[in-house]
């Protein structure tokens, strides 16, 4: 089982910078190619989550908020490991999840390295699309 302790050793090993910024919730970053990335790390009993949001924030227009949605649900049938999801707001998050339960440390980097590799692939892409009128 991970706890708090073993976040912040993952982190630390991972060499990510990071502020905890709750019990349960460390925030850190990445700097990509188009872009740094802010992203979290969420502990609960049985899940850890890894998720940049906003990754895009919400189109204006409810044409473009379809088209960005459609790239969405074919991009997380193509993707491995990470989904993209809308939050409450309507904005673009980027997520992975995994159950704690016998989570190794190659999981863990596994999870940061596909939350970087995903948000560097697509980022470009779906902000011009929800950009688009």
């Amino acid at each position: 089982m991970v706890d708090a302790a073993a976040v912040e050793q993952l982190l630390k090993a991972d060499n990510r910078p990071y502020e905890r910024i709750d019990p349960a919730t460390w925030r850190s970053s990445f700097h990509a190619e188009s872009k740094s990335f802010r992203f979290f790390v969420r502990l609960t009993e049985s899940w850890i989550f890894f998720t940049i949001v906003p990754f895009v924030r919400a189109p204006e227009s409810e044409p473009c908020a379809h088209r960005l949605h459609a790239k969405l649900l074919r991009l997380n049938r193509e993707i491995n490991m990470a989904k993209f999801a809308i939050d409450e707001d309507g904005d673009v998050v980027l997520t992975v999840e995994l159950p704690t339960e016998n989570l190794d440390a190659s999981e863990f980097r596994d999870a940061l390295d596909a939350l970087c590799f995903y948000a560097e692939r697509h980022y470009v892409e779906l902000a011009r699309i929800a950009q688009e009128d």
